[in-house]
């Protein structure tokens, strides 16, 4: 099973908190690594994974997922989505 089928298998309910969580565990990376990639502070990303930060901007949730996870455009997506923000990439659509 592809990793694109697997994705579309899951629910597309997630809060971002638990998608967060999933992905951190995965790419196995400490908080501290994520945290500098992404150019945010230790303290706060810790709070977003851990839900005591509800409400992260889009710019937050861009720089933690697509450069502090290192994480494909989309799953920054999913994220995005997620947090209610609108995501990436324009659906074929509006192209």
């Amino acid at each position: 099973m592809n990793q694109a089928h697997r994705r579309s298998q899951q629910p597309a309910t997630l809060p971002v908190t638990e998608l967060l969580q999933r992905h951190r565990e995965a790419v196995q990376r400490s908080q501290a690594e994520i945290a500098r990639d992404a150019w945010l502070d230790e303290s706060y990303v810790s709070r977003l994974i851990s839900g005591e930060r509800t409400n992260p901007s889009r710019d937050a949730l861009i720089l933690l997922s697509a450069f502090g996870l290192r994480l494909p455009v989309p799953d920054v997506e999913e994220i995005l989505l997620a947090a209610d923000y609108k995501g990436l990439v324009l659906p074929q659509s509006l192209r």
